[in-house]
């Protein structure tokens, strides 16, 4: 192990300029040239008007996921019977279920934030 570690660490400064060489110098390469697609948005102007999407999306779910972990921790207590460890898993249901919501909150107030940074100041 140790002696391909040496010729890796021994070759390595011997082959890297054939690495350099994978494009022409003084250009750089754009997303086309990488086969990368561009983006849709090209302005701040575009990027604001898909992020009210993005987070209605994103709090819709984790309030879905918060309501059906409550759900599930109301479920849990109320068969538990005593079982200290149903009633241990039922109060985890509900740290996440408070996780979600603060998420989702989280994602909200980002939303604003982002606005108000990316809206000119008049």
């Amino acid at each position: 192990m140790k002696k391909i570690i040496f010729i890796t660490l021994v070759s390595f400064p011997w082959l890297s300029p054939f690495f350099a060489m994978a494009i022409t110098a003084g250009t750089i390469p754009g997303p086309s040239d990488l086969g990368v697609p561009t983006s849709p948005i090209t302005s701040s102007q575009q990027l604001l008007d898909v992020l009210p999407t993005i987070v209605k999306w994103v709090y819709t779910i984790f309030f879905v996921v918060a309501v059906l972990f409550i759900l599930l921790a109301a479920f849990n207590y109320l068969t538990a019977a005593g079982n200290p460890e149903k009633v241990k898993g039922a109060h985890q249901q509900l740290i996440y279920a408070a996780v979600a919501i603060a998420i989702g909150l989280i994602a909200v107030s980002a939303s604003v934030i982002i606005t108000d940074f990316l809206t000119p100041s008049s």
